[in-house]
C-alpha cells in the first residue's frame, strides 16, 4: 500500500508515513511517533479533541460522550477515540449524528475491526472521517497493542477528555500520554463511590482540568482555537436546538417493542419484529450506544 496524493473517502487501505504528505503533525510533536499509519478514510487537517472512557460505562456517561462528542464537531474539531464499546463508541456515534468527522485508532491492522460488533460503525467512520492503526495488515489484537493504541490517541488530539473510566483503565493511561506529550487533559466529574468514575475523578484530583460540557472545554484550549469554534458552536445552535439521535425508521419498530418497564429477549424481539437475529443484534448495539437502551446480560435489553 502507498500512500495516494489526496485519498477519497471510502478509499481502500494505504500507507502515510512520516515526513510525507497526509502525516498529522501533532504525532510529530510526539517522543515516539509511529513512523507509519494505515489508513482507510482521510485525515482531515482540522484541530482534533479525543473523547475516550470506559467499555463498561453509565447510561449517563454514555449520554454525556454522545452530546459532548456532537458539539465538539459542531464547534469545528475532529473526535478521536478507539473504536471500543461503552464511551468510546458513543463519542464516534455522537459526532457523526451531528455531521461532523471522527477518528478511530485500531489496536489491530487495517484489515480488520476490533470489537468485530462495530464493523458497521467502523463503515459509517470510514465515510465521516478515518479509521487509523500503526499495525501491519494481519496483526491480531494483543494486550500491549491497546497501549500503543492509546498513544496515537492522545498524540492525534490538542486534548484528551475522560468522560467515565475506572482507576486502572486505558483511559486513565490515555491521559497519561496526553501529559507526556503535553497536551491539554479534561475530565467529566463522577458521582463518589462510583467504580466507573473511579478514574476520572482521581484525574480531577490529580489536577485535570474539569469538563462539564463544550464551554467548559474550549475555555482551557489555547484561545487561537477558541474563538472560531465558538462562532461555529453558536451558529450550529442556531439550527440545531438538540441532538438528533437518527434512529431510522427499520430500527424504531425494535425500540417501540421494548416495554417501557421491565426488559425484553433478543428472541423476544426477533419474533415481535421478524428481523433476522443477526440484524437485529446490529440495530440494538447501535441504540445502546446511543444511550436509548441497555444490555441487563443473557441477551435481555431494556430502555433507559
Amino acid at each position: 500500500m502507498t500512500p495516494p496524493g489526496n485519498a477519497p473517502k471510502n478509499a481502500s487501505p494505504y500507507t502515510v508515513k512520516r515526513f510525507s504528505d497526509g502525516y498529522p503533525e501533532p504525532l510529530d510533536r510526539m517522543s515516539d511517533p509511529p513512523e507509519v499509519l494505515y489508513v482507510r478514510g482521510e485525515i482531515s487537517d482540522a484541530p482534533r479533541i479525543a473523547v475516550v472512557g470506559s467499555r463498561d460505562c453509565s447510561a449517563y456517561g454514555r449520554q454525556i460522550a454522545y452530546r459532548l462528542a456532537a458539539d465538539i464537531v459542531r464547534a469545528g474539531f475532529v473526535v478521536v477515540s478507539g473504536l471500543a464499546r461503552g464511551i468510546d463508541a458513543a463519542s464516534h456515534v455522537g459526532a457523526l449524528d451531528a455531521g461532523g468527522e471522527t477518528i478511530a485508532v485500531l489496536p489491530c491492522g487495517i484489515d480488520s475491526v476490533y470489537p468485530s460488533r462495530h464493523v458497521d460503525l467502523a463503515a459509517r467512520i470510514v465515510a465521516h472521517g478515518a479509521v487509523v492503526t500503526e499495525f501491519e495488515p494481519g496483526t491480531s489484537v494483543r494486550r500491549w497493542s491497546f497501549l500503543e493504541r492509546n498513544r496515537i490517541i492522545a498524540g492525534l488530539a490538542a486534548a484528551t477528555v475522560v468522560v467515565e473510566a475506572a482507576h486502572k483503565s486505558g483511559a486513565k493511561i490515555t491521559a497519561n500520554y496526553a501529559l507526556q506529550y503535553d497536551r491539554e487533559v479534561m475530565a467529566v466529574p463522577g458521582p463518589v463511590g462510583s467504580r466507573t468514575s473511579a478514574g476520572a475523578n482521581s484525574l480531577l484530583a490529580e489536577g485535570a482540568g474539569v469538563c462539564t460540557g463544550i464551554e467548559s472545554l474550549l475555555a482551557q484550549l489555547p484561545v487561537t482555537y477558541c474563538e472560531a469554534a465558538e462562532r461555529r458552536l453558536n451558529l450550529s445552535r442556531k439550527g440545531t436546538a438538540t441532538v438528533v439521535h437518527g434512529l431510522d425508521d427499520g430500527a424504531r419498530p425494535v425500540l417501540e417493542a421494548i416495554p417501557e418497564t421491565g426488559c425484553c429477549s433478543v428472541e423476544q424481539l426477533a419474533m415481535a419484529t421478524s428481523l433476522p437475529v443477526g440484524k437485529l443484534l446490529a440495530m440494538l448495539t447501535d441504540m445502546e450506544v446511543r444511550g436509548l437502551i441497555r444490555s441487563v446480560g443473557s441477551q435481555r435489553y431494556e430502555r433507559v
